[in-house]
């Protein structure tokens, strides 16, 4: 029986998966954020499947190596959470709820060299700002 080889992940012994965990806080002019920590292992990612968020409330994570760009991420606001409940005529309805702060972690695959993320936040009816770029 042979392997078939197009199956099997390549994996080069300089690829890990980073885990980093952030967090968000709410200021009155602009929001900030700040890396809490971050966790290194040997290893290659299966690919991600694409979840859908709120379209106007969101960050875009950009991920460069060696400063080229290689991906871009969108992940919910971490601030700014839509969620579902029971109310007293037994339907569900979606609030959302605004949070002073809140943490969020991201992972990634790194490959050999430099990494940056740089960290872009969005907002209903407010222009697109740039909030922090983070070595890993």
């Amino acid at each position: 029986m042979q392997s078939n080889e197009s199956e099997v992940a390549t994996k080069s012994p300089t690829d890990e998966i980073v885990f980093a965990v952030f967090k968000m806080t709410k200021k009155a002019n602009q929001n900030t954020i700040e890396i809490i920590s971050t966790t290194k292992s040997n290893g290659k990612m299966k690919p991600e499947i694409e979840r859908p968020i709120d379209s106007e409330n969101y960050l875009t994570l950009e991920i460069f190596e060696n400063d080229n760009l290689v991906q871009t991420k969108r992940v919910e606001h971490p601030l700014l959470k839509n969620v579902e409940y029971l109310n007293d005529n037994n339907q569900y309805v979606s609030k959302q709820v605004d949070l002073d702060d809140a943490e969020f972690f991201i992972r990634l695959q790194k490959k050999e060299g430099f990494t940056k993320v740089r960290i872009w936040e969005t907002l209903k009816d407010t222009p697109k700002k740039e909030l922090q770029t983070f070595k890993l």
